[in-house]
């Protein structure tokens, strides 16, 4: 049997080992990492300054320890009255903090995670805003009202009201509806989220200069006196080569954001939808020949124009970037005026190549026969759905052609969010044209992701009428003969043709199935999901859903 000594020594060793490996690992890698990011440090002292707390902790917990009859027991009083530290927090966090002086921008951060709240906080505090924070709803919505931040950033995935119901709380309170809600969240991984009520989602971890630059564009949106030629995404490490080039671009009627680390590319390019990026191909956070890998295969991204920069000449490696889809390859040192008509060059061959649509920013009809016809002939399992919009027309002739664009912007994004919730990682969304859309997905997702932009649809598109429209049900406009009629709110149609009962060789032949779909599908009065099933015998030739 042991002494009380022993059993207490023991327990210290279990408590206090595992605490001082961890703090010896921290202290290893801040050695080992010299060149560590800012945001790598501030993690690593996180960590430092966490394991002291909880060995002060631990060392309290010993101090009021007792070992009776083999029993071990901490008795001591609880509260700052009984000499208890008061917990370190931010200002702002459990009490009514004063507002922020020196006309500082004030940013309110919820988030339930400590360390991803203080990472946030860090970084916005360095770059001159001043902050509060708040690790839940009820919190988050006191320090709203009472201090009425300048700009909000939103977990969604939080304990008890997440983000995604906080959000309305937000957004329906006429004292605090109007500040910007900028959602910071692991759920905004399948790219830029559209959430209704947020002005941007960015997906952790987010880097330090993507949150940055999204804060600033909220807060000081750029006062164009004139249309911007296009942005340009500038990704280099020497800031010596890179803030010269921007200056120029921006000179020239470019929108540049500047980005000196690699491995923030793909966040940047999806948060930011950016024409083209400049992209350095020797970057040390980043292999810059797998970023461009990646973008060109990633569907939300494939479309963006990508120029490499680099100082290799070998043309081994200018055919490898080819390879991998590159728009151009321009070697340093290069002519300024040269890489100009470049840029240039290439942004009126995307324009011309790929007609991506300048509200959806969706592939078009090349990009779209493209991921088509590699994936028939990858052989796999397939689902072609074809989405379109009933009565578009005369909503356009009614309400015009702004408002008309609005309803084709909100229905890609309800595909978009769809695909990203129900759809497998690599599906695609392409805009053929006007109200015309088309997923690649496989059999198994393809109904449920009709389904659900079936429901979000109908949710949202009344909101699109006025309110006696919505009332009648109906609008009054001429057909296309020429006569007047009334027509019915928007509905959507949408087909899908699989390789589940039948061989698809080619693009046209799933195009004039999904024709022939769509035209039965059609004399279907409202929404409905209709499913190829002409090859299976022991099915009807369509399966349609009315909605």
């Amino acid at each position: 049997m042991h002494t009380d000594e022993e059993a207490l020594s023991r327990l210290a060793h279990a408590f206090g080992s595992p605490l001082t490996a961890i703090q010896g690992a921290a202290r290893m890698l801040a050695l080992l990492r010299q060149e560590a990011s800012p945001d790598e440090r501030h993690l690593l002292e996180i960590i430092e300054r966490n394991c002291q707390r909880l060995s002060g902790e631990v060392e309290r917990l010993l101090a009021a320890a007792r070992v009776e009859e083999n029993v071990l027991q901490i008795l001591f009083p609880l509260g700052e009255e009984a000499g208890e530290p008061a917990a370190e927090s931010r200002p702002g966090e459990g009490g009514v903090p004063p507002r922020e002086p020196n006309g500082r921008p004030l940013i309110l951060v919820v988030d339930d995670d400590p360390a991803v709240r203080e990472m946030l906080a860090h970084t916005l505090e360095q770059a001159g805003y001043a902050v509060l924070a708040a690790s839940d709803a009820t919190s988050a919505v006191d320090l709203a009202r009472q201090c009425h931040p300048a700009l909000i950033t939103l977990d969604l995935a939080m304990p008890g009201v997440d983000g995604r119901r906080l959000l309305p709380v937000f957004k329906e309170d006429p004292a605090i509806k109007e500040i910007p809600v900028l959602v910071v969240s692991a759920l905004a991984s399948g790219g830029h989220l559209s959430i209704p009520g947020a002005v941007g989602a960015l997906s952790k971890p987010v880097h330090r200069e993507v949150l940055l630059r999204a804060v600033s564009d909220i807060l000081h949106p750029p006062t164009e006196t004139a249309p911007r030629r296009g942005k340009i995404l500038l990704v280099d490490d020497e800031e010596d080569t890179r803030r010269p080039l921007a200056v120029d671009l921006n000179e020239r009627g470019y929108a540049v954001f500047e980005l000196g680390e690699g491995s923030a590319t793909l966040e940047a390019v999806r948060y930011w939808e950016p024409d083209l990026v400049l992209l350095d191909l020797r970057l040390p956070d980043a292999d810059g020949m797998e970023i461009l890998r990646t973008l060109k295969e990633d569907w939300r991204t494939c479309q963006t124009a990508v120029i490499l920069l680099s100082a290799e000449h070998r043309p081994e490696e200018k055919a490898r970037a080819f390879q991998f889809l590159a728009d151009d390859y321009v070697t340093k040192p290069y002519s300024f005026v040269e890489l100009v008509a470049r840029i240039e060059a290439v942004l009126r061959r995307r324009e011309a190549e790929f007609s991506t649509s300048p509200s959806t920013r969706l592939p078009g009809n090349v990009a779209i026969e493209r991921a088509l016809r590699q994936r028939l002939a990858s052989g796999g399992p397939l689902a072609v759905c074809y989405a379109d919009l009933d009565n578009f027309k005369a909503y356009n002739d009614v309400y015009g052609f702004l408002r008309g664009d609005g309803v084709i912007h909100q229905t890609a994004r309800v595909l978009v969010e769809a695909v990203r919730e129900l759809g497998n990682p690599d599906d695609f969304v392409g805009h053929v044209g006007g109200d015309d859309f088309v997923v690649l997905t496989t059999p198994d997702r393809a109904e449920p992701i009709c389904r659900r932009v079936v429901e979000e649809f109908e949710q949202v598109i009344p909101l699109y009428y006025d309110a006696e429209a919505r009332a009648r049900g109906y609008i009054e406009t001429l057909d296309r003969q020429g006569r007047p009629a009334r027509f019915p709110l928007m509905s959507i149609t949408l087909v899908i043709v699989t390789n589940e009962q039948r061989t698809l060789q080619h693009p046209g032949q799933v195009a004039d199935i999904a024709a022939e779909l769509k035209r039965k599908a059609k004399t279907i009065p409202g929404s409905v999901v209709f499913r190829d099933r002409r090859a299976d015998p022991d099915a009807p030739n369509a399966c349609p859903e009315r909605r």
